[in-house]
């Protein structure tokens, strides 16, 4: 059995009105961001005391997260990110490729010319962030804002839900790769910049293989370095 990893105290205190959606959107941002390994186990708890609520709130946030399979339910009662294998990482990456291109060519057309500056200010200030360590938090966020408001644009509810799971499924991969993530030397730096200017341009379908090239590209260096899936 995984063994708990420390860390946990270093989750803020939730101050939000509504503490189950807080709890909830803290530990969906710490897995989108990939800030929990695979194999993490996730005690109730341990998370209560870190973000100084009760029990249940935390009880409810790991149920939906459960249930969004970004984690997965142990017989001690504790919950774990799901461990890292070729297979699921493939099964992922060809399921994030088709869903989010598709509703990439949907949203385009939706995409307002304030919406379309936004997400070129925001391509450009990633690909500034990516080269340090130290802004790889900022960019790991800037990234996530930039695809929703792509995907939000595509006004479809469904499709959202299916693209959040996977974004949640997707952490410990992106934990995994991080390493790639601040190089002077990244092929996919302009993805996003020229995915905008597809948008711009109406070129919907050319703006799907932009981003769809963008979301396979940390898995393809993952399935290229094997040691990275036991980091």
């Amino acid at each position: 059995m995984a063994a708990m990893l420390p860390a946990l105290g270093e989750i803020k205190p939730v101050v939000r009105s509504s503490v189950s959606d807080a709890v909830y959107q803290t530990l969906r941002n710490k897995l989108m961001h990939g800030e929990y390994p695979a194999g993490q186990l996730l005690g109730i708890q341990d998370l209560a005391n870190a973000l100084e609520t009760s029990t249940m709130p935390v009880r409810e946030a790991l149920r939906q997260l459960v249930a969004q399979q970004g984690l997965e339910p142990m017989r001690s009662g504790t919950v774990r990110v799901p461990l890292i294998t070729p297979e699921r990482l493939d099964d992922i990456r060809r399921s994030r490729v088709l869903i989010e291109g598709t509703v990439t060519e949907w949203a385009g057309p939706r995409l307002t010319a304030r919406q379309l500056d936004d997400l070129e200010q925001l391509a450009a200030e990633i690909t500034v962030a990516r080269r340090s360590r130290e802004g790889l938090a900022d960019s790991l966020e800037k990234n996530r804002i930039f695809h929703y408001t792509i995907y939000q644009a595509a006004q479809s509810p469904v499709m959202l839900a299916m693209i959040d799971s996977l974004w949640l499924q997707s952490g410990a991969y992106l934990r995994a790769t991080r390493e790639f993530l601040h190089t002077d030397t990244i092929a996919a730096d302009r993805l996003h910049e020229s995915a905008v200017a597809a948008m711009r341009a109406g070129d919907y379908a050319q703006a799907r293989k932009f981003i769809e090239t963008d979301v396979s590209w940390v898995f393809d260096r993952l399935s290229a370095v094997p040691d990275a899936m036991s980091r």
